[in-house]
């Protein structure tokens, strides 16, 4: 059998490629141009659905990446308070006769604490004097007053923090309520 084609001979017929659809099969488009249309819409209405779920996702996942490096320390600083505290304690409980050198070593130490929680972004919450806010304080005891006209915090038993605009333990407080009017029998 000879395969060589000579000047006479007519060439091959290529034909073109035929589109194919995603998942490999020749895509067979139908003939009517309405069901064309249709089918064209259907297509650029799921394109659509599809680029906005994608980047509602990259949205989402930038916006988890920002948190955790915004709040990539609050269990650091979560784990530092309760140190914080019992120095404080110390200091603010320490027995007369008390060397100075000593309490202002610890002093230092209360300092240093402090500004590292600081340049983690953790602050402490205002308490004393403000009006009683159960997102930035927890309550352990109430007395009533005629001084007060809202429930206000009088007294800090533990410090809150925040890390940056997250409360990552609330203050402990007693809050100060009106006193009840007395009742006329």
């Amino acid at each position: 059998m000879d395969t060589t084609h000579g000047a006479d001979d007519p060439a091959p017929i290529i034909e073109p490629p035929q589109p194919e659809s995603a998942d490999g099969a020749s895509a067979d488009l139908p003939a009517d141009p309405e069901l064309v249309r249709a089918t064209l819409a259907e297509r650029q209405n799921q394109y659509l659905r599809l680029a906005a779920d994608f980047e509602n996702f990259r949205r989402r996942k930038a916006q988890e990446l920002s948190d955790r490096l915004r709040y990539g320390s609050e269990d650091a600083a979560r784990a530092l308070l309760p140190a914080l505290d019992n120095l404080r304690r110390a200091v603010d409980h320490a027995p007369p006769g008390t060397d100075d050198a000593f309490l202002e070593g610890v002093r230092m130490t209360v300092r240093q604490f402090e500004d590292a929680l600081t340049s983690l972004g953790v602050t402490p919450i205002e308490a004393i004097g403000t009006r009683f806010d159960p997102s930035l304080h927890e309550a352990v005891a109430g007395v009533e007053s005629e001084e007060v006209e809202h429930d206000t915090v009088v007294d800090e038993l533990q410090r809150g923090y925040r890390l940056h605009d997250r409360v990552i333990r609330p203050s402990m407080v007693r809050v100060a309520h009106p006193a009840a009017p007395q009742s006329s029998r």
